[in-house]
């Protein structure tokens, strides 16, 4: 399946935030141990990556504004990286697709975009090649 440009787009930009040294993935069983001075994008355990929307989505529109570009319609990405099936979705009773289900971790339960992380791993080590 054909990736489109702001799934593309999204997915590049994440390859980027987690290449960085100033960002980071804690492990669930330590999400205890916060370093205050980089950026956490989310959590990871042995089948998924946690990211925290707020955080990912934020500075990938910052990255794209400081380029000029508009930001990204997360919606519509979700729904493609869900077409790709990288990312779990929460049905709801009304046949509605939650695609950040709850998770919890430590004491806190918040909604996460949460990566299957073998999908995951091999899309990004394909630089998500897409079509111009």
């Amino acid at each position: 399946m054909l990736v489109n440009k702001e799934a593309c787009c999204f997915m590049r930009l994440l390859k980027n935030l987690l290449d960085d040294d100033r960002n980071y993935l804690l492990p669930v069983k330590k999400y205890i141990n916060v370093r205050p001075a980089k950026n956490l994008l989310g959590y990871y355990d042995r089948d998924y990556i946690y990211l925290i929307p707020s955080v990912v989505v934020g500075m990938c529109d910052n990255i794209l504004i400081r380029h000029k570009s508009a930001p990204l319609k997360m919606q519509k990405v979700l729904k493609q990286l869900f077409r790709l099936n990288l990312i779990k979705v929460h049905w709801v009773l009304t046949d509605e697709v939650r695609y950040r289900p709850q998770k919890r971790i430590g004491k806190t339960r918040r909604r996460y975009i949460t990566f299957h992380k073998k999908q995951f791993t091999k899309f990004i080590a394909r630089e998500c090649y897409c079509e111009s």
